[in-house]
């Protein structure tokens, strides 16, 4: 029995640290995206990426959780979709996007630091991108 407690304490623990680091990557993003989108920014920043999001299905509003993605993690886009009504299809694109071009200034960082070459690597995760989210909206188009 007492095994079992230390176990629990130790999983509570963790869960507790981690949900604590989460929160500090998620809440200020969330917190920015809602200010962005109820700012006068949000129209401009719509019409600015409205045509290259089209390419992919999205509307213009889709640019902000790949930016906050590309400059953070994966949970700063999650938290970046949370400020707006996204369709299924779109969130699908959003995240596999995401999944190919996130955190890019620090795994730039990392791969200068072990010798790989940056500039190819960037552009190989663009390039990456932008095709399973051409892939992914083209999907998403057959079936919803």
């Amino acid at each position: 029995m007492p095994y079992l407690l230390i176990v629990v304490k130790d999983g509570a623990v963790k869960g507790f640290k981690t949900g604590g680091m989460l929160l500090r990557i998620m809440l200020p993003v969330y917190i920015a995206v809602v200010l962005i989108k109820y700012s006068p920014l949000m129209p401009f920043l719509t019409d600015l990426f409205a045509p290259a999001m089209g390419l992919f299905r999205m509307p213009g509003e889709a640019a902000a959780p790949l930016i906050f993605g590309f400059f953070s993690d994966e949970y700063g886009a999650i938290a970046a979709i949370r400020g707006f009504s996204f369709s299924t299809a779109t969130v699908t694109t959003i995240a596999m996007m995401n999944l190919c071009l996130h955190s890019i200034p620090v795994e730039s960082a990392i791969n200068r630091k072990i010798g790989f070459p940056v500039w190819r690597i960037i552009l190989f995760r663009i390039f990456l991108a932008v095709g399973v989210g051409f892939l992914t909206a083209w999907l998403g188009g057959l079936f919803l």
